[in-house]
């Protein structure tokens, strides 16, 4: 859900073994280039000649951030150079990166059925619902900072280390047997990783591409759905022929395979100014702005709302199944779970599209609504048969899970891109109480309710369709008329 906003003045790779300064018309913060001063000094003082200025002679911080190969700075918006091969080979990278560790957040509701059903039978499904929740909501707060420190830092380091606690975690994870370690393993560690990465893999592809700078992101977005619909399948399958510890053992080195060749991928472009600053300018991790502007409260409220309603299908889906179908064998109950995701591959990467016709404010109140719907009312009549579940699947994951390819799009059509990483972070920080307070709720609601499912769909159904109405106080607040493009 997280896109972090990059300078589109990137240095480039060229035939010459040389460090190349931006011209005086370079977009620097540190104003103009001249002759006098197209030399660097790091932080010694010492001075830098252009001909002779490698990677590790960079300032402390930077040098994680270089191609270990000849660059040239690109002296403008207009001379950008789309990333070619090589950029293609990091939005691979970046999709293998995503796939085992966004998407692993999506099969939750296989290991919800499972507990539910064996490791921690007897437990209430709020309580075993909070380790789901858990690592959406570490994963939104890590990537609030991570993102930030990344800017500064470099992407790469905090892709690798995510990667490692991400597979730290499935692996300790085999030998858990207790609620508090699985919480702790599956749960917190989870999040920490993919909060590491997050920002990062759907930030890269911005650096390599302009033209196709949508699609480039939405493979990568996609492949978080992919990844949570291909794990869901690959899981229930190893369930059904061996224990869960045997299961999450194989699956982590599978895992760990994936996200090393995904990391040997990975390249990052750096900006001109970033290059050459010395003393780099403190973090501003938030900017108190907004906070006085009721569009933004608007939006942010909507996001909060949205993602209470997002999970519930993804987390519930398979137990509802097992429970209003009881004929239903364990590995068709988790189908739906793949469905959703692959369905939310398609609709991530398409709405982009719908969005470029009727406006990115436009396409989240359309998209919210059939989301809204599909919850509220499909689901509440159509799926007391096995093909209604999956007819409702298909639309849900259409549309429910498009909010995350529009959220930063969002941001940039209400208030521009001068602060654009800063308010994607801060709109991030709205699926907080969704990411860790939906399924509890959902899961309260079923326990008090004595399985009443039809309160549960109308809860999440309900708090998405309050969700549109925040947005559309901000869409109209912005654009009175009806029928504009916003």
């Amino acid at each position: 859900m997280m896109d972090v906003q990059q300078s589109t003045n990137y240095i480039h790779r060229t035939s010459s073994p040389r460090w190349s300064t931006a011209s005086p018309q370079a977009n620097s913060d540190d104003g103009p280039t001249t002759n006098e001063n197209r030399r660097d000094t790091d932080e010694k003082g010492d001075i830098l000649d252009e001909k002779s200025v490698q990677v590790d002679d960079l300032p402390s911080g930077h040098a994680s951030r270089a191609l270990v190969l000849p660059i040239e700075v690109v002296r403008d918006d207009s001379e950008f150079v789309e990333g070619g091969w090589e950029g293609w080979l990091v939005v691979a990278g970046c999709f293998l990166i995503g796939a085992p560790t966004v998407g692993w957040n999506l099969v939750w509701g296989v290991f919800q059925a499972y507990h539910s059903a064996h490791l921690l039978s007897g437990t209430p499904d709020a309580t075993i619902s909070l380790i789901g929740a858990s690592q959406n909501a570490v994963m939104a707060g890590v990537a609030f900072i991570s993102g930030k420190l990344g800017d500064r830092y470099g992407y790469k380091c905090f892709i690798v280390v995510g990667c490692v606690i991400v597979f730290i975690s499935q692996l300790s994870a085999a030998w858990c047997k207790q609620f508090w370690s699985i919480f702790i393993t599956q749960g917190v560690l989870q999040g920490l990783g993919c909060g590491l990465t997050l920002p990062m893999v759907f930030a890269l592809p911005s650096q390599w591409f302009k033209r196709h700078r949508g699609l480039a992101t939405g493979i990568v977005i996609a492949g978080a759905a992919m990844g949570g619909a291909v794990s869901s399948l690959v899981v229930q399958v190893m369930l059904l022929r061996m224990r869960l510890h045997m299961m999450l053992f194989i699956y982590s080195f599978a895992q760990g395979g994936i996200l090393f060749v995904g990391c040997l991928l990975i390249r990052t472009r750096v900006s001109p100014s970033y290059a050459q600053e010395t003393n780099p300018k403190k973090i501003q991790w938030v900017d108190t702005i907004y906070f006085k502007d009721l569009v933004f409260w608007s939006c942010w409220l909507a996001l909060a709302l949205f993602v209470l309603g997002y999970q519930i299908p993804f987390i519930f889906i398979s137990v509802y199944v097992s429970e209003i179908i009881p004929s239903t064998s364990p590995q068709l109950a988790s189908l739906p779970i793949s469905i959703m995701n692959f369905s939310s591959a398609v609709g991530r990467t398409t709405v982009g599209l719908l969005a470029d016709q009727i406006g990115f404010v436009n396409a989240f109140v359309l998209t919210g609504i059939i989301s809204a719907f599909s919850q509220a009312v499909l689901w509440n009549l159509t799926t007391h048969t096995y093909a209604g579940v999956i007819v409702f699947s298909i639309i849900f994951g259409l549309t429910g899970p498009c909010y995350v390819s529009l959220t930063t799009p969002i941001a940039a059509t209400l208030y521009g891109t001068q602060s654009l990483a800063t308010l994607t972070g801060l709109l991030n920080i709205a699926s907080l109480p969704g990411a860790l307070g939906g399924p509890p709720i959902g899961g309260y609601i079923l326990k008090a309710s004595g399985r009443n499912w039809h309160l549960l769909a109308g809860y999440s159904g309900m708090a998405q369709f309050i969700a549109v109405i925040c947005v559309l106080y901000a869409r109209f607040k912005r654009e009175p008329k009806i029928l504009a493009r916003l």
